[in-house]
C-alpha cells in the first residue's frame, strides 16, 4: 500500500513537472501564432499587450484591445503568459493551455493504470480503439455527404459493443451472447423513443439548436440517441453479468430462484443512480445556454422547452436501454449457467 501511494505522488508530481515544460517549450510546434505577454496596460476600456511571438521568428507584438471585446474570453492578462493569436497576429483567439490538459491527462492515464492493472490498460484500449472508429466513421460521413447519418452510428453502434465487450472479457471469455444481447437492448431503446416520436409528429421537441447542420438534423439526432442507448446498456450488463458471477463464484450452491432474486435487489440498487447519472450528464451540458437565455430576458418555460426538449430525450432513451438490460441480463447468467450445470 505503500509503495502504491509513493508511485501516485511520483506520478502526480511527474504529471506536473512535465505539464509546466510543455506549457512552456511546445509553442514552437504551434503553426498559429503564440504571444509570450511581456507587458500590460490597463487604460480605461482599452488593454494595451505587448511580448513576443515563441514562434515565427520570435518577432515582437503590441496588441491593442477592447476590455469588452474580450470579457467573454474570461482571460486575466498577466506577464508570462501565453496567447494564440489570429493568423494576422491583430486577435487574441484564446489562452494557451495545453500544459494542464496535458498533466490532467497523463495524470488520468497514470491512475487507471496504477489502480487498474491490467483491467485499467485493457478498459483504456478499449476508450482509444472506440474513438478511433467514432472519429473514422465522422471523417467517411465528412467525405461522403451522401452516407446517412443514421447508418453510420448503427455500424459505429456495434463495432463499440464488440470492441468494448472485448475490453472488459477478452479474447477467452468472449460472449457472443452478451454482444447480441445488448444490440438487442440498444435497439430496442432506440425503437420505442423513435416510435413515441412518430406517434407523436415530433410535438413538443425542439430542434432550433440542429438547424445550422448542414445534414439532415433528424438523422444525426437520431444517431445521437442511439449512442447514448449504447453507454447506458453497456454499463448496465457489465455491472449486473460481472456481479452475478462473482456471486456464483463464491457462492457456487446458490439456487437459481436466490441468484434471480439477488439480481434484482442489484438492479434495484444501481438503477436509480445510473438513471440520474444519464439525466445530469445531459442537463448538464444545456446550463451555459440556459443562463445565457434566462439572463437575456427569454422566458422560463420557453427556455427549458428550447434547449432541455432533447437532452431529456436522450436521457429517456438511455432509461429505456437501462430498464431493458435488467431481464436481459439476469436471463443471460441463468442461461449460462444451465449450460454449465
Amino acid at each position: 500500500m505503500k509503495k502504491k501511494n509513493i508511485s501516485l505522488f511520483l506520478l502526480v508530481m511527474g504529471a506536473i513537472l512535465l505539464g509546466f515544460v510543455v506549457q512552456r517549450y511546445s509553442g514552437i510546434l504551434y503553426q498559429t501564432p503564440i504571444l509570450t505577454v511581456e507587458k500590460v496596460q490597463k487604460q480605461a476600456d482599452q488593454i494595451t499587450i505587448a511580448g513576443k511571438l515563441v514562434n515565427h521568428q520570435q518577432e515582437a507584438v503590441t496588441l491593442k484591445t477592447d476590455a469588452h471585446s474580450v470579457a467573454a474570453l474570461t482571460i486575466s492578462f498577466k506577464e508570462g503568459q501565453q496567447l494564440l493569436l489570429n493568423p494576422t497576429k491583430e486577435e487574441i483567439i484564446t489562452e494557451k493551455q495545453d500544459g494542464v490538459v496535458f498533466s490532467i491527462i497523463f495524470i488520468f492515464l497514470g491512475f487507471v493504470l496504477l489502480l487498474g492493472g491490467k483491467s485499467g490498460a485493457m478498459a483504456l484500449w478499449g476508450l482509444a480503439l472506440n474513438l478511433a472508429l467514432l472519429f473514422a466513421l465522422l471523417k467517411l460521413a465528412a467525405v461522403w455527404s451522401a452516407l446517412p447519418t443514421l447508418g453510420l452510428m448503427l455500424i459505429y453502434g456495434a463495432g463499440s459493443i464488440i470492441i468494448t465487450f472485448l475490453a472488459n472479457y477478452g479474447i477467452k471469455s468472449f460472449r457472443i451472447d452478451l454482444i447480441l444481447t445488448t444490440g438487442a437492448i440498444v435497439l430496442g431503446g432506440f425503437l420505442i423513443c423513435l416510435a413515441a416520436l412518430k406517434a407523436f409528429e415530433n410535438n413538443g421537441i425542439r430542434f432550433e439548436e440542429m438547424q445550422f447542420l448542414t445534414r439532415p438534423y433528424l438523422g444525426v439526432f437520431y444517431g445521437s440517441l442511439l449512442i447514448g442507448g449504447i453507454g447506458a446498456a453497456v454499463d448496465m450488463v457489465v455491472t449486473l453479468v460481472s456481479s452475478l458471477k462473482e456471486l456464483v463464484y463464491q457462492q457456487p450452491t446458490i439456487t437459481q430462484k436466490e441468484l434471480l432474486h439477488s439480481g434484482r435487489r442489484i438492479a434495484q440498487d444501481v438503477t436509480s443512480s445510473m438513471m440520474n447519472v444519464l439525466l445530469l450528464a445531459y442537463l448538464s451540458g444545456a446550463i451555459p445556454m440556459l443562463i445565457f437565455y434566462l439572463k437575456n430576458g427569454w422566458p422560463f418555460v420557453a427556455t427549458l422547452q428550447l434547449h432541455l426538449s432533447l437532452e431529456l430525450l436522450r436521457a429517456f432513451c438511455g432509461a429505456f436501454t437501462i430498464l431493458l438490460s435488467i431481464p436481459a441480463s439476469l436471463l443471460c447468467v441463468i442461461l449460462e449457467r444451465r449450460k454449465q450445470a
